[in-house]
């Protein structure tokens, strides 16, 4: 078991690291992708939002269902994300997290860690370091 787990993530990929200290440097335990997070609209099936018509005359306007698709996606892979942190902790492969994303993203993953998981996290970093070497990542450890 290690002590601590560092969460680094982003809408569309996270990786978890493991370290004994926060001054140790940090191994790859776990990596997660989500491609639908980066498709972007016309790959999900529509180039143009959906059109409705006013209640009343003959006035249309169209939907922004190209944000509402890429929220729901972020919060899918923050529940994906949740849940494969939630059984680790169950089986006591860590004690401490450190959750690094960037703000928006932060949010999101506040929402969905249930609260066994959320006493685990020690401290959280606003910064999206997704791609960066375990350097780095030590480098913003608290």
């Amino acid at each position: 078991m290690s002590d601590i787990w560092i969460l680094v993530a982003d809408s569309s990929a996270a990786q978890v690291y493991a370290t004994r200290h926060p001054r140790a440097a940090p191994t790859l335990v776990h990596s997660l992708d989500h491609m639908q997070s980066r498709l972007r609209p016309r790959e999900r099936g529509t180039d143009q939002p959906g059109r409705v018509h006013d209640r009343f005359g003959p006035a249309r306007h169209s939907l922004d269902t190209a944000q509402q698709a890429k929220s729901e996606e972020r919060h899918r892979f923050a529940r994906e994300i949740s849940d494969y942190l939630a059984e680790a902790q169950r089986r006591k492969q860590f004690r401490q997290l450190v959750v690094m994303a960037g703000p928006a993203f932060l949010g999101v993953l506040r929402e969905v860690f249930g609260k066994t998981l959320g006493q685990a996290i020690i401290a959280e970093v606003p910064k999206d370091l997704v791609g960066q070497d375990a350097a780095a990542i030590q480098a913003h450890m608290p």
